[in-house]
């Protein structure tokens, strides 16, 4: 009885990874461009397709700081987080201007910047300058990542 009972449990545990377990497959806290891409082909898979926009003018980005949480499970990050990364890389933005951090299916992270930025949904892109926030790109973009960065730019 016993044995068929742990045999059970074996069975039905196998079945459902835990979430611990799940979350050893995410990157969670800080991270650079290089590790996401080298780690997530998928992430790298839609940074090289993605063509940016160039018509418009974004150099106002150089002068800016960006945090961009995420979470290596979420298709939307899969899909906007390469993007912003390639329209950053395109501008000319160095890599110590972006703070790139993920967050596990919680959306937490070990530092617990998820509440200092108000995290409800991934990605969410913020936009600093002169340490204050200039704007936020939420889930995906209102119009495009190329014109809602343009907004954030103008406003500054």
């Amino acid at each position: 009885m016993i044995k068929g009972l742990l045999l059970a449990v074996f069975v039905y545990s196998s079945s459902f990874p835990s979430l611990a377990s799940d979350q050893m497959k995410y990157l969670i806290g800080d991270m650079t461009v290089e590790r996401l891409l080298s780690q997530y082909p998928s992430f790298q898979s839609e940074y090289d397709r993605y063509q940016v926009d160039d018509q418009l003018d974004l150099s106002g980005l150089l002068d800016m700081e960006v945090v961009i949480l995420f979470g290596t499970w979420c298709h939307d990050s899969k899909r906007e987080v390469p993007r912003i990364l390639r329209i950053l890389e395109m501008v000319g933005v160095s890599s110590d201007q972006i703070s790139l951090i993920g967050v596990d299916v919680k959306k937490r992270e070990p530092n617990g910047r998820e509440e200092t930025f108000n995290l409800k949904n991934t990605p969410t892109f913020i936009f600093f300058y002169k340490g204050e926030e200039a704007g936020r790109i939420i889930e995906r973009p209102l119009t495009s990542l190329e014109v809602d960065l343009r907004n954030i730019v103008v406003k500054k």
